[in-house]
């Protein structure tokens, strides 16, 4: 009887793994959104402009389902607004549209989600400080939203209100937007940066603005990129990490917080996969599973017990089963490889989504329907109970 509670026990931790977790997140500026692996949107945090896009103004501090749709496939939080898009490769905004990020072809805030027009080949979007950057499945680029510092990237400093094609290329693979300025990858593995270049966050050398893509060095190398306010970091393909604009906080992580105009190596390490920025912090993920941080620390966005800042990679922990990290502002969030939520950092509109609205300095599980984690591991559960259980 005994062993068969035991089975019992280990089926119900196997299936909770298995139950209806989380499948992508993203982190705004106050607020955050994520998709459970049932294809439904979920949102929590500051809501004065229907970021949330549950119909009200409202801010939450837990998870909240929007809608009841079960076919949304990514989103991306900002400043205020909010960007998704379906599996039917349709795009939907809502919330603050005062430049026209939402891209419906008007300035006034929404609070539910709406169609952006009727294209169905939409494939990614970063959502940016007040501008989106945007691809479609035939490799084109498109932006909207504010433009002040040429951020678009449409030889224009004009806003616009409705998604616009960025040149005619058609071999666009990745994109990465900062609060002023845009980061993109060709196919061919070079790097492209455009908008405001004050901290040198666009990597060419100067501190000169740029309304156009520029190309940034002579690489071909380039795998994955990501933008915070004032600076960027990236992966190239041998797995080493590279970083350049404002410093600092150390978000760039070299050691200094001196600004580069130009990408800098960070380290030696070859295994680096997968990397994410906050406004001043940074995020990043090796090959083993463990999540790294560095950068500014006010509000406990790194993650390591503290609320001090630093300025070369650390290890938040030990666990090496994260799966995806997100970070803007002053808040991070992170899933687990089981799809349960981390979270931490700023949470004074419970953008954390735990039920509070206190600031965490350590990863914080948020308890959400359909994923649970057992309080103990299986091992040292089994550990623990083995003389109970012969």
């Amino acid at each position: 009887m005994k062993k068969i509670l035991l089975t019992l026990i280990i089926m119900a931790y196997v299936n909770s793994t298995k139950a209806q977790c989380w499948q992508s997140i993203s982190s705004g500026v106050l607020h955050s959104a994520g998709i459970k692996n049932g294809g439904t949107l979920w949102a929590w945090g500051y809501n004065p402009y229907g970021q949330l896009g549950d119909g009200t103004n409202t801010d939450k501090n837990i998870p909240t389902q929007i809608g009841t749709a079960t076919n949304w496939q990514t989103v991306s939080a900002q400043r205020f607004y909010t960007m998704a898009i379906k599996t039917d490769g349709t795009l939907w905004g809502w919330g603050y549209n005062a430049n026209g990020q939402l891209g419906d072809g008007t300035n006034t805030n929404k609070s539910i989600p709406i169609q952006i027009g009727t294209a169905t080949n939409w494939q990614s979007i970063n959502s940016a400080g007040f501008h989106n950057l945007a691809l479609k499945t035939n490799g084109t680029l498109w932006t909207w939203g504010a433009n002040s510092t040429g951020q678009l990237g449409d030889g224009t400093n004009s806003d616009k209100n409705i998604p616009t094609q960025i040149g005619t290329a058609t071999n666009w693979q990745s994109i990465g937007g900062g609060d002023y300025h845009s980061l993109a990858i060709k196919t061919n593995g070079t790097l492209w940066a455009w908008g405001y270049n004050n901290e040198g966050q666009l990597g060419n050398g100067t501190n000169i603005n740029s309304n156009i893509p520029i190309q940034i060095g002579t690489a071909t190398n380039w795998l994955s990129i990501s933008a915070g306010a004032n600076h960027s970091i990236a992966i190239k393909t041998g797995g080493t990490l590279w970083a350049w604009g404002y410093n600092y906080q150390g978000q760039l992580g070299d050691g200094t917080t001196i600004n580069k105009n130009i990408p800098v190596q960070i380290g030696t390490a070859t295994n680096w996969q997968k990397i994410k920025t906050g406004g001043f912090h940074t995020l990043a993920q090796k090959l083993d599973g463990s999540i790294w941080a560095w950068g500014f620390n006010n509000n406990g966005q790194l993650g390591d017990g503290t609320n001090t800042d630093r300025n070369i990679p650390l290890q938040i922990g030990t666990a090496t089963n994260w799966q995806s990290i997100s970070a803007r502002s002053e808040q991070s969030l992170l899933l687990k490889s089981g799809g349960t939520l981390w979270g931490f950092g700023l949470n004074y509109y419970g953008q954390i989504g735990d039920g509070t609205n206190a600031d965490k300095n350590i990863p914080t599980y948020i308890v959400s329907s359909g994923c649970s984690v057992l309080p103990i591991t299986l091992t040292q559960f089994t550990a623990t109970n083995q003389g109970n259980f012969n």
